[in-house]
């Protein structure tokens, strides 16, 4: 648990007295290092909207934090020898005094996460190393357990380990203040469809929010010759890279990638401008750009904003020794999805919606019994829901109730179709206060709509409850709703189509007819080829701009 804050103060500090200090590798077209830049050659958006920059900072050597991991499930048994040798080398010629290091295996204990000066056991870690790519066969009883010998569950729990691995090394490298990076030697793997029995565990996009929130780079070496083909292994891989600041690299000169992505620490500079959003604890999308320059620049994602006092205060009290009434233990249910949010509000209370649905891995559950509370035991709403279903409206599917700010805590049982209790669900909905000058914007909600008739029956039908998915099928037209509120009064919201990379496609079209106070825009999906998008939202107000961005896939 103190490891845990100190981490969080750490993470967090270089957003302190709202300055935000956010380091970039600057190449030009053929890659190489550029020097010699300054404020004047860049540009930087937080949230989609442009910022001040104040300095622009060269990076200087420090003391680095590198992590080596070692996916022995993802390398083919032939490269084994060509790894040791290769990581061997960088140890011996390219960790300076003051650097420290840890070399792990994805099936590695928690407990042997521990960075190290002792070049010497840095290089056993790495004698030890062996691929196994393509070989099934349970190495120890507890990887018998935990991934079994079927090939398919095999291949499904090997990815998720190698997740877990990269989670647990981007805490322990941000727990300390200086320059972090994870190498990650891998000819990549595709992350699974999630099993029930996988609730909870790490997926790609948490373990690049923990990468982002502790500034932790991860470069991935692929020690393969390099090729034109692209396998799903290399998709995540280039996305878990670009969404950290980090590199893929991939061909036979293993021990020069390897050198490369470990020198970048050392190279680029620190972008530092002062944030308008304070202390409000919550990530911020950032994009930094060279306008003026034939060059590119490659920054982590985001950040992490500085918590209010309120949020300190909290953590505080969490660390000290006073007797505290026992923590709500939050559950999302595998059998059902749900979607739960604020849909409307003023300078007094808002509305708060809950509407949910089986999950597509299970068709078990048929009703829900949903009691929303307060923390002081309020009761706010009791009853049953009925599963929303596209295409076919009904009273029942829909819970909507007033709230006031704070935490609303939401409380469910999960009914067969006999009445039977197959399950709990346990979550709770933030609400937020519109009583100042700051705007507040909502989460969006999604209307899928199957034919042109649909669509302009939903489109007036203020009513329409929201989807609890982020999946959609080309075929459909989607219907985005946005409330945004500032000083208890509507805004206007503007909404862009973002792909995987954060690049503009378009400016989404307003539909007018929308419920009061809120924006709703036409999405349709058919000439958009599936994968995973962005939209951005943004309202602007006297306080400033606001944006929210949310993601979402198409499939076939």
């Amino acid at each position: 648990m103190i490891l845990a804050a100190v981490a969080l103060a750490v993470a967090l500090a270089d957003t302190d007295a709202g300055h935000v200090r956010i380091a970039t590798m600057v190449t030009d077209r053929q890659g190489r290092p550029v020097s010699g830049l300054t404020a004047r050659d860049f540009e930087i958006k937080e949230d989609g909207v442009p910022q001040k920059i104040e300095a622009v900072e060269p990076r200087a050597p420090e003391a680095r934090r590198i992590a080596i991991l070692l996916d022995e499930f993802h390398v083919d048994p032939a490269d084994t020898e060509r790894v040791r040798q290769a990581l061997t080398a960088f140890v011996d010629t390219r960790l300076r005094p003051g650097d420290t290091a840890l070399v792990l295996k994805p099936m590695d204990p928690l407990t042997a996460i521990h960075l190290t000066a002792d070049r010497d056991a840095l290089r056993r870690a790495i004698a030890a190393f062996e691929g196994r790519k393509g070989l099934y066969e349970p190495r120890t009883p507890l990887e018998a357990e935990t991934l079994g010998s079927v090939p398919a569950l095999v291949d499904a729990g090997r990815a998720q380990v190698v997740l877990s691995a990269l989670r647990a090394l981007t805490g322990q490298l941000g727990a300390e203040p200086g320059r972090s990076a994870i190498l990650l030697v891998t000819e990549g793997f595709a992350q699974q469809p999630r099993r029930a029995t996988s609730h909870g565990l790490p997926d790609a996009g948490i373990v690049e929010r923990f990468a982002n929130r502790y500034d932790v780079a991860i470069y991935a070496v692929d020690p393969r010759p390099a090729a034109g083909d692209v396998d799903p292994g290399a998709v995540l891989l280039s996305r878990l890279v670009s969404e950290t600041g980090g590199t893929l690299a991939r061909g036979t000169d293993l021990a020069g990638n390897v050198a490369r992505a470990a020198d970048e620490l050392d190279a680029g500079y620190t972008v530092v401008y002062t944030t308008s959003h304070g202390n409000d604890g919550r990530f911020h999308p950032i994009e930094v750009t060279l306008p003026k320059r034939q060059a590119d620049a490659r920054t982590r994602a985001g950040y992490v904003s500085l918590p209010s006092e309120a949020a300190r205060r909290a953590m505080r009290d969490l660390l000290d020794d006073k007797p505290r009434t026992p923590p709500r233990l939050l559950r999302h249910s595998p059998l059902v999805d749900v979607w739960s949010g604020v849909t409307a509000m003023n300078a007094n209370e808002a509305t708060v919606a809950v509407t949910w649905r089986p999950a597509p891995s299970s068709r078990a559950a048929a009703r829900v019994a949903l009691k929303a509370t307060t923390p002081d035991g309020k009761l706010l709403f009791e009853g049953m829901l009925a599963p929303v279903i596209v295409g076919e409206p009904r009273e029942d599917t829909r819970a909507e109730f007033p709230a006031p700010g704070g935490r609303v805590q939401l409380d469910m049982a999960v009914l067969g179709i006999a009445g039977q209790k197959l399950d709990t669900d346990i979550r709770d909905v933030e609400v937020p206060q519109s009583n100042g000058a700051t705007p507040v914007l909502l989460p969006p909600i999604f209307i899928p709509t199957q034919s042109a008739r649909e669509f302009r029956e939903l489109a007036a039908n203020g009513g329409a409850p929201p989807l609890p998915a982020q999946e959609f099928r080309r075929t459909e037209r989607l219907i985005v709703r946005v409330p945004a509120y500032g000083a208890g009064a509507p805004l206007p919201v503007s909404a862009l189509l973002l792909n995987r990379v954060g690049q503009i496609m378009r400016t989404l079209d307003v539909l007018p007819g929308g419920p009061a106070g809120v924006t709703q825009f036409d999405l349709p999906l058919a000439p958009l080829a599936p994968g995973d998008y962005f939209l951005q939202f943004s309202v602007q107000s006297a306080a400033g701009p606001v944006a929210r961005r949310v993601s979402f896939k198409i499939t076939g």
